[in-house]
């Protein structure tokens, strides 16, 4: 066995000298040193393998699914919190949507011993009413009228017959009616793309609403 000429190169060491041999140091010992050149020739000539290149840390499968494991909640929290946090959009319960023709917003108008009051809120024994509409300029769409007193059975009265009208700025129903009793009363207005039947209007998306009180 060749010996050294003086502290022997470590294994680890020449095997990076043999991948990069910018060591000038090792260089020189090795011009000098048999047994050490020996050792390198046994690494170059595939006697013994390389380590891989130095490089990123690869994560054991089963170690990236517990990282993954524990993140769920935590991302699934944070979905969480954006959809808490983020406003409800408010409640628009006189506006009505059709398919084909889109919004369709109600309001009303009172008439009072001669004095026009736009979306008033009260009424009183001899006030008229109007039902006006706004909806995109273009389209059409039938409108059926229901009033139903509050405190009375689910049946609706109807006032105006139902009638089609061009889309259009405030837009006003033909016809007027008034509303008796002592109660709130809720106007609704169904809309349609097709003559629709007098019936009591559920709360869909084809409805839209308004609730006047007694003064």
């Amino acid at each position: 066995m060749i010996a050294c000429i003086g502290e022997p190169i470590s294994w680890p060491r020449l095997e990076r000298f043999a991948t990069n041999q910018s060591d000038r140091a090792i260089a020189t010992h090795l011009e000098q040193c048999l047994a050490c050149a020996e050792c390198l020739t046994e690494i170059t000539g595939d006697l013994v393998a390389l380590p891989p290149l130095v490089g990123r840390e690869r994560v054991p499968e089963r170690k990236q699914l517990v990282r993954w494991w524990f993140a769920v909640p935590a991302l699934a929290a944070a979905a969480i919190a954006v959809v808490v946090l983020r406003p409800k959009p408010p409640e628009r319960p006189n506006v009505a949507t059709i398919k084909g023709t889109g919004e369709v917003t109600l309001a009303l108008v009172r008439e009072r011993a001669g004095t026009i009051v736009e979306d008033a809120t009260t009424f009183a024994r001899g006030d008229r009413w109007k039902v006006v509409v706004t909806c995109a300029p273009g389209h059409s769409t039938w409108l059926d009228v229901s009033v139903v007193e509050a405190g009375r059975s689910v049946r609706a009265d109807h006032p105006l017959a139902p009638a089609q009208l061009a889309c259009g700025n405030r837009v006003v129903m033909p016809g007027a009616f008034e509303l008796t009793g002592h109660a709130a009363n809720t106007i609704c207005v169904r809309v349609s793309n097709a003559e629709i039947a007098q019936t009591f209007p559920q709360m869909g998306p084809e409805v839209a609403c308004l609730t006047v009180t007694p003064e």
